[in-house]
């Protein structure tokens, strides 16, 4: 299993491979007149599309408050974030272009019981560090907006940071329980994408560039330990008791961005 301790040397871990590439694929091409260069940032959002137990509520799948059953994630639904990318163009056509990038994503659930005097909420929350490199191709070009769209496969190191499970616990108003842990540490994997976007022209060299995803997050490095045994578990759960070896994380990334050619 591939582990990172640590917030920093995990962002560290992602945008120094991605840095290295980059200054290669320039140096490899600086000589060629048809090489152009293009940066894009905005919107990119997440979506768990598998029955993994990370979209489950946070006490479980149950309907139940069975404590024999493991917690899940909270993570149902729509997970916000941003992400930032360069485009390398590699033909004079503009067809075939090399993508590097990172993406951020702020996971966030929460459950709550609540009666007429008393309520307790279980929030859960984990970020997401994304760094990419893969590889497009334009094939078809519409004549409104210089437009185009372009499908594209891409290879995606993710860095999982520590998690963290709050607990509040309030009678009338007044708190009673505030406790936070952080019961999973953090994580790195490798996972990949397949893209199909859109771009078009808004005013040059201004450009509006729009995609969707659909992939893993997790292909290598998950923990084959289950975890009743010591082992991690689910990568994006609550904690590791009553689980089994994580499983696949399959998931759906939707992008709007900004483009400037340079």
């Amino acid at each position: 299993m591939l582990k990172i301790i640590g917030h920093k040397t995990g962002i560290h871990f992602l945008i120094a491979p991605l840095a290295a590439f980059a200054v290669l694929i320039l140096a490899c091409t600086a000589a060629s007149s048809q090489v152009r260069y293009r940066v894009a940032a905005g919107l990119s959002t997440d979506w768990i599309t598998n029955n993994n137990p990370a979209t489950y509520r946070i006490t479980g799948h149950s309907s139940d408050l069975d404590s024999n059953k493991p917690f899940g994630g909270g993570f149902d639904g729509m997970q916000m974030g941003w992400g930032i990318k360069g485009f390398i163009d590699i033909d004079k056509q503009k067809r075939f272009r090399i993508p590097v990038g990172l993406d951020y994503f702020m996971y966030s659930g929460a459950q709550s019981f609540g009666a007429t005097r008393y309520r307790l909420t279980a929030r859960h929350e984990v970020d997401l560090y994304t760094g990419i490199v893969g590889f497009e191709w334009a094939f078809a070009e519409f004549p409104m907006a210089f437009a185009r769209a372009y499908i594209g496969g891409e290879a995606r190191l993710l860095y999982v940071t520590p998690n963290v499970y709050q607990v509040t616990f309030e009678i009338r108003d007044s708190i009673l329980i505030d406790r936070t842990v952080y019961p999973k540490p953090a994580a790195t994997r490798l996972g990949a994408m397949v893209r199909l976007g859109i771009e078009g022209e808004v005013y040059y060299p201004v450009f509006v560039n729009t995609s969707v995803a659909w992939g893993a997050m997790n292909l290598v490095g998950r923990d084959e330990v289950p975890g009743t045994n010591g082992g991690r578990g689910e990568l994006l759960t609550v904690n590791s008791d009553l689980e089994g070896a994580e499983s696949i994380v399959m998931h759906l990334n939707f992008t709007f961005m900004v483009q400037v050619r340079l």
